[in-house]
């Protein structure tokens, strides 16, 4: 039991928009693991649970109007085993985000991103040829698709097909924001599909990009309808923006710094800092993730305010920023939360405090104690912290020399270094002041905190 005296707390967040996107369509995840990242999100003070709903790998959520989008688009190729959420156990999750202070934002992918759609009703597709499921997920010729993920931009029943779905979708999740993807289209059959070449004839278009354009612009209107705004990725940019719809910024910060240039609201989830499903750590010691590295550091630094806006009125329409974490190489919760834990809490930091905020240093004091301390309460399977040295040379003319400067984000460990080529320990010597090098030497190194390597491989340079 604490007591503690009598007191008024005068404090809110910096952004309304305190975001982690959840994917579940490249790989499935348990109801129960929904609700613990649920719990994972309200312990950090986060708000928006963005639930990717729906991809090339798989489509998660009942639609009752069109079952074949579980029974065949949730599979793994031999119908038994389906992935998805019932609307039942989406309300449920929905009220339970909602107790805690959050809201889901739910995406439907379109039009790209599209296969598991596709392949439970072809005729959504340009080709409208049906496409097997694949025992290991995917469908049949994968390695050889041209846009047969792409939704028919041209046939008024994908329009009627979709305005169905998001009927049964935003009455299930009541979020003023529903998103609807528009990243990475295969536009190439919309070349010579008869219904898309007939629409931009229709329509006046020039340009795939504006074909896209004009479908996001109905998917717009649609959700407009029903009180809603639509939000997707930056690519909805291209080909010219629907009028009320809101921009997340995941290619940099750039199209969505040009979004509220033109009067629409954005989320900045640059893939630069807010990817955590991109490394964290020296990758040899990591387990499978995409792409480059993020560590924690990187995603504590950013800020969601571009600095040529920066004191101008339009900082209000940056709604605030999201971490990102796809699965395609993230297959169990434990992983999972491997990838977010501890990273959300410097995103959380940023988004809840603004750019005045404790130092680097006074955070990892407050993360690597207290905070972890509630970690393992929880149970929680959490990456320990950046376990790299970096390596800082700096020439002297004058002597002819360098001087090598180490560094670690750990703010109560030591460096421990050898020269000799072997591998340090925690009876090497302790990284003091700058190693003097006047000939060629292999420096290795690792991070000593306590009485053992924090580093499971030493850096050299």
């Amino acid at each position: 039991m604490y007591t503690l005296p009598a007191c008024v707390i005068a404090d809110k967040p910096e952004f309304e928009w305190r975001g982690m996107h959840m994917d579940v369509a490249r790989h499935f995840f348990p109801k129960e693991f929904v609700l613990r990242f649920i719990d994972i999100m309200a312990m950090h003070k986060m708000n928006v649970l963005h639930w990717h709903l729906t991809d090339d790998q798989g489509w998660r959520i009942e639609i009752k109007k069109y079952p074949g989008l579980t029974e065949v688009g949730s599979t793994r190729g031999d119908g038994t085993d389906k992935e998805y959420y019932t609307q039942e156990e989406a309300r449920e999750i929905v009220a339970y985000a909602a107790k805690r202070g959050i809201t889901v934002v739910p995406e439907i992918d379109v039009p790209g991103h599209s296969w598991a759609a596709i392949a439970s009703y072809p005729e959504l597709g340009c080709s409208k040829k049906s496409q097997k499921v694949m025992s290991t997920g995917g469908y049949e010729g994968e390695e050889n698709r041209i846009g047969s993920s792409t939704l028919c931009a041209g046939d008024e029943n994908t329009y009627r097909v979709y305005g169905d779905i998001l009927d049964e979708v935003m009455d299930i999740f009541p979020s003023k924001y529903i998103h609807i993807g528009g990243d990475e289209a295969d536009k190439r059959p919309w070349r010579s599909c008869p219904a898309c070449i007939g629409r931009m004839a229709d329509e006046g278009l020039e340009t795939p990009e504006q074909l896209q354009s004009y479908m996001i612009g109905r998917m717009e209107r649609h959700i407009a309808s029903h009180g809603r705004k639509l939000i997707g990725w930056d690519e909805i940019t291209e080909g010219g923006l629907a009028p009320g719809a809101a921009v997340m910024s995941w290619r940099g910060t750039e199209l969505g710094t040009e979004a509220v240039r033109t009067g629409h609201d954005a989320v900045m989830t640059p893939n630069s800092h807010l990817y955590f499903d991109y490394y964290q750590d020296t990758p040899e010691t990591e387990p499978a993730a995409n792409g480059s590295m993020i560590p924690l550091r990187k995603v504590w630094e950013f800020d969601p305010i571009p600095k040529e806006i920066r004191g101008d009125t339009l900082t209000g329409r940056i709604l605030g920023a999201q971490a990102n974490t796809w699965t395609e190489y993230i297959s169990t919760p434990e992983h999972y939360e491997y990838m977010i834990v501890p990273r959300i809490a410097a995103l959380a930091e940023v988004l809840w405090c603004g750019p005045v905020r404790a130092t680097w240093d006074d955070f990892c004091r407050r993360l690597y104690t207290a905070q972890t301390e509630r970690y393992d309460a929880m149970g929680l399977n959490y990456h320990p912290g950046p376990g790299y040295v970096r390596f800082t040379p700096s020439f002297d003319e004058r002597d002819s020399l360098y001087r090598i400067y180490m560094s670690c984000d750990i703010f109560d460990a030591d460096i421990a270094y050898t020269i000799d080529g072997t591998d340090p320990d925690t009876g090497s010597e302790r990284y003091r002041a700058p190693i003097v090098v006047k000939k060629p030497t292999t420096i290795r190194a690792a991070v000593i905190r306590g009485d053992s390597i924090y580093s499971e491989l030493p850096s050299s340079i």
